[in-house]
């Protein structure tokens, strides 16, 4: 399986050098970005957690959507509040350490499975079509695990009082807003290529995606599912509008 010409390993190897350079760009953009400002991280108001009784103050608009895994790190569902020049989402957040481990750790896999691809040809050794399927499927396990227990482990901190954790930002700050396609801008769109286009495929005109800051004051970006299509273009107007 280690055996073959000179020339062959040369070529696996600047392969392997490509695609982990590219994977690793894509993450450099994920986690890199710098904001102007950063957002305020906080304990959700009723309204914001959706409790009952919660009303809406004079001046204020509400949405609820479903969130994407993407780099604001919401899972599940979420309420989005606007009002006086400003944005919140609230709802099940993911840990910072926890999302980056689980984006590093599906994007090399994946990475390394072109090299693995390009082994299996130029070396004809069908071990490594193998290898390369197998690292593959614990990529899309990872993913496909990630995804799963998100919303589970940002609940958590809402068990005790009711209230998620809300990320607060001005309208200002507010950049490159999306109506469907969009949503894996900054990084996401190269981790996630093997399941982008089915992705895209269900979002129609529902997600409103953008980048926005962080409470560490980086830009990340936010995918909203909405519940309407009108929805989702009231809530992009709105951003786009960013109190400008």
């Amino acid at each position: 399986m280690f055996t073959g010409p000179h020339w062959a390993w040369w070529v696996i190897a600047s392969v392997t050098f490509v695609s982990l350079a590219w994977m690793l760009s894509a993450l450099r953009r994920l986690f890199g970005r710098r904001a102007d400002v950063c957002a305020v991280e906080r304990e959700a108001t009723a309204l914001e957690s959706a409790l009952v009784g919660a009303t809406l103050p004079e001046g204020a608009v509400a949405y609820d959507a479903w969130s994407y895994r993407v780099g604001a790190r919401f899972a599940g569902r979420v309420r989005i509040v606007a009002q006086d020049g400003r944005v919140s989402v609230a709802g099940p957040r993911v840990p910072d350490a926890l999302y980056r481990a689980w984006i590093w750790v599906q994007g090399v896999l994946l990475a390394l499975v072109v090299p693995m691809l390009v082994a299996a040809v130029v070396l004809w050794d069908g071990r490594w079509a193998l290898a390369a399927l197998a690292t593959f499927v614990v990529s899309w396990a990872v993913s496909m695990l990630g995804a799963g227990l998100g919303p589970g482990l940002g609940e958590l901190g809402a068990v005790e009082t009711g209230r998620f954790r809300a990320l607060e930002v001005p309208l200002a700050s507010v950049r490159e807003v999306d109506v469907g396609r969009g949503w894996s801008k900054g990084g996401l769109e190269v981790v996630l290529f093997p399941y982008r286009a089915a992705i895209d495929a269900l979002v129609g005109r529902r997600v409103v995606s953008f980048f926005g800051p962080d409470e560490r004051g980086r830009e990340v970006r936010f995918a909203l599912h909405m519940t309407s299509n009108e929805a989702a273009r009231e809530l992009a107007d709105l951003l786009s509008g960013g109190g400008r």
